[in-house]
């Protein structure tokens, strides 16, 4: 009983340090670990997830804007069953900036489109990506064997001219399932590979969405 309490009370500060103390002889106390990383309450960043790069999609010879906002950047996700906020805003921006310069020929920061601030007169559009919900659910036996962290996101991409005007929205979700351990007790890396498939589709998907087909076609009309 005294190695479980030392064990809870270390997992306690979140750190990998601690996790990396535990043995896997001691497989008894996990329940018992994970209810109390659960209800610590620790404030995390997910892992960086890695865009998928291959196959590559069709290049875009076009200059883009995008626009995050603050609500975007700072975005977190607070569980119901504790209250440990998952800071997804963060990893998302920089995920979906390496999706866009994937996508085009060249990626700018911008502000929001038809706001007062002035926009690169050469930009074909602005892309703005949201967060529309993400979520989180711990499955156990009989569901899921070993048990699993099972979590989605799912983004919201709204496309402009450079003036304001709407062109094209969309969603994209995507999914992650990764097995209970000592080593991963959070959903952390369940969380990294949803926003990489969410990434993946946004990329392999952008040309088949029919109001960004229309737009690009106005576009090569316009270089003829």
């Amino acid at each position: 009983m005294k190695a479980v309490t030392l064990m809870l009370r270390r997992h306690a500060t979140c750190t990998a340090e601690d996790t990396a103390l535990i043995r896997p002889r001691r497989m008894l106390a996990l329940p018992m670990l994970l209810a109390a990383t659960i209800s610590t309450g620790c404030v995390s960043s997910v892992p960086e997830p890695v865009l998928v790069r291959e196959p590559r999609p069709e290049a875009i010879p076009l200059r883009i804007g995008v626009y995050d906002s603050l609500e975007f950047r700072n975005y977190t996700y607070r569980s119901d069953f504790s209250d440990t906020a998952w800071i997804l805003g963060k990893p998302s921006v920089q995920l979906l900036h390496e999706a866009l310069r994937l996508l085009f020929l060249e990626v700018v920061e911008v502000p929001r489109p038809g706001s007062e601030a002035g926009l690169h007169g050469d930009l074909a559009g602005v892309i703005e990506p949201q967060i529309v919900s993400a979520s989180a659910k711990l499955l156990d036996r009989p569901y899921s064997n070993p048990a699993a962290w099972a979590v989605d996101v799912t983004y919201r991409f709204i496309l402009s001219s450079p003036n304001g005007a709407p062109l094209a929205s969309w969603q994209v979700t995507g999914w992650g399932k990764e097995p209970v351990s000592f080593s991963q007790l959070t959903p952390r890396r369940s969380y990294g590979r949803a926003m990489r498939e969410a990434a993946w589709k946004f990329t392999s998907g952008f040309h088949d969405i029919p109001e960004v087909k229309r737009w690009l076609a106005e576009q090569a009309d316009r270089k003829d």
